[in-house]
């Protein structure tokens, strides 16, 4: 599906396309696991060229999914971990099998469940610790939704997922939450009273308007 999709973009200029979702973990652990789409976000729209080229949901069995950046819900880092390769005049960027696990939290249907037994069974990886980092990297998921965002539920779903891979409860707010947002203020100057009165210190210039 990746070569078609680099065969029906045109050679004239460089396109950067993110692979995300499940597709990935098919390439990189487990060629079984099996989706029926491919979830990409690109530098530019590519829905028209894969449109003519039939790579599209309805024209293909398996198909292209062109996706917003914020259907991948990430940590800022997420880039650094991730596999980029050039296949003639695309650059593919797959993310971490950790960054990708960690963005199915905020839906974790069935089949998103089976991603991280399938990660698990296959790696070992993530273990509880990890987990727990990679959560707290994306703290802001567990933050109340917009009224017109999906009912979703990440607490919920990373309680859910805690019995299902390691047969324990977790307390979110206190494993996953408060530390992130503790080590969030430090960094923006707890330390020394908050970033509220760092600032409140700087005097601005002669002349200055604010």
């Amino acid at each position: 599906m990746l070569d078609q999709l680099v065969n029906a973009l045109p050679d004239d200029r460089g396109w950067e396309i993110i692979v995300f979702g499940s597709s990935p973990l098919q390439l990189g652990i487990d060629s079984h696991f099996l989706s029926g789409d491919v979830d990409v976000i690109s530098n530019d729209d590519i829905a028209e060229h894969c449109q003519r080229a039939g790579l599209l949901k309805g024209q293909a069995k398996i198909y292209v999914e062109p996706c917003a950046s914020a259907a991948f819900t990430v940590s800022p880092e997420w880039f650094v971990r991730a596999f980029r390769c050039g296949r003639r005049h695309v650059t593919f960027t797959f993310p971490h099998p950790i960054d990708i696990l960690v963005s199915k939290i905020k839906r974790l249907e069935e089949k998103d469940l089976q991603a991280f037994r399938l990660v698990r069974e296959k790696t070992g990886h993530p273990d509880e610790e990890e987990l727990v980092r990679a959560l707290r990297r994306v703290v802001d998921i567990f933050r109340p939704a917009f009224d017109e965002e999906s009912a979703s539920n990440p607490t919920h779903n990373t309680q859910i997922l805690w019995r299902e891979l390691f047969c324990s409860d977790i307390d979110v707010r206190a494993t996953i939450i408060a530390p992130a947002l503790a080590e969030r203020r430090l960094a923006y100057g707890g330390a020394v009273g908050g970033l509220k009165n760092v600032l409140s210190r700087i005097k601005p210039s002669e002349g200055a308007r604010l």
